[in-house]
């Protein structure tokens, strides 16, 4: 498969097919940061090494996990993204076809322009994936509108939910003035674009309190996503929320958030529920690496979108099929019979070990 130096598959089409303006933003390019700079998510993730152990006498490797009180084929999902109708003609259902093929969590935005409806018929085993901003009715009726869909969860994103300076856009492209002039509407607007929302949510740990109660009303687990420090961590376990997802959002608003693999540790110190690793993620050593660190789950979604542009539901199964492979080559090679098993003594960093 055709990849760059930072780990995207098929970098050179898809930056053809879409454009400069859209490539600029799905590479998510802060106004502080550097047009082809290295990803730094990414950059820390590799600085691990894994430490294989041997005769092991395994007869087998369960890749299986079990998350949020489901059961998936491996520590691997695709994450949201915005605007789907823009990448590729049939938006989000080449993804969740691949999803279902490989039994592989699928996470939603609010911002999708496939109607919800339509990508849980195709598969059932996706979350829908809300901006923790404005009134909570509408965080209401969504989370209701996700249960009649038959979503399996909700992720409420609370790190920089809106842009509260305009201009601030990732990649100075606006997703939301492009869907607006093409006349789309998405999953959590009331009209064509994107809801608008208050520029600062307002938002405390009572409303995310609330909205936990309204998840579990429906039968539906809760995440919260922008989790980085450990304190945030330990007031999300206090008011019931199921997981966390260590996330810089990509470092789409500012190259200078601390990254979640940097985190996951402190994190899991803290925080006893699912953890989920956002961010860097490009290649199935990097999903073992952060299994190692304490992650249930890791998301990935720019290799996704690329793949996507370039090939479609083939070209995502391609990619997704041999991240799993490689999970699971690398997981029995360190001597484990089940993915719950690894942990820091499987790593090194800058040659020490983790």
């Amino acid at each position: 498969m055709p990849e760059s130096a930072n780990g995207l598959p098929f970098q050179l089409e898809t930056r053809q097919r879409l454009g400069e303006p859209l490539y600029r933003y799905m590479m998510g390019q802060p106004a502080d940061g550097l047009l082809d700079a290295c990803d730094v998510n990414s950059q820390d993730l590799q600085r691990y090494r894994l430490l294989p152990r041997v005769m092991r006498a395994n007869t087998g490797i369960n890749t299986q996990i079990e998350f949020a009180g489901q059961r998936w084929a491996a520590p691997l999902g695709v994450g949201a993204f915005a605007g789907d109708a823009i990448f590729h003609p049939e938006g989000l259902l080449p993804i969740a076809r691949a999803c279902k093929r490989l039994q592989l969590p699928l996470a939603i935005s609010e911002e999708t322009v496939t109607p919800l409806n339509e990508i849980c018929a195709v598969y059932d085993g996706c979350w829908l994936q809300l901006r923790a901003a404005g009134d909570l009715s509408r965080i209401a009726g969504l989370i209701a509108h996700a249960a009649e869909c038959g979503a399996k969860g909700i992720i409420l994103t609370v790190l920089a939910p809106v842009h509260p300076v305009a201009g601030l856009q990732p990649g100075g492209f606006s997703i939301g003035e492009a869907l607006l002039q093409r006349g789309m509407k998405t999953i959590g607007s009331t009209g064509p674009g994107v809801q608008a929302l208050p520029a600062f949510p307002c938002w405390g740990w009572d409303e995310l309190r609330q909205a936990c109660e309204m998840a579990a009303k429906h039968q539906l687990p809760l995440l919260v996503k922008g989790i980085l420090h450990p304190d945030d961590a330990v007031a999300a376990q206090n008011i019931g929320c199921q997981g966390i997802i260590a996330s810089n959002i990509g470092l789409r608003q500012s190259s200078r958030w601390a990254t979640p693999v940097q985190q996951l540790a402190a994190l899991r110190q803290q925080y006893q529920g699912d953890l989920v690793l956002d961010g860097g993620v490009r290649s199935g050593t990097d999903a073992v690496v952060a299994a190692c660190l304490g992650a249930s789950l890791s998301l990935v979604v720019r290799p996704v979108i690329s793949a996507l542009v370039a090939g479609g539901e083939e070209a995502v199964f391609g990619l997704l099929s041999g991240w799993v492979n490689e999970i699971t080559a690398l997981s029995h090679w360190c001597g484990v019979s089940e993915i719950r098993e690894l942990n820091p003594s499987f790593l090194t960093s800058a040659g020490e070990p983790v």
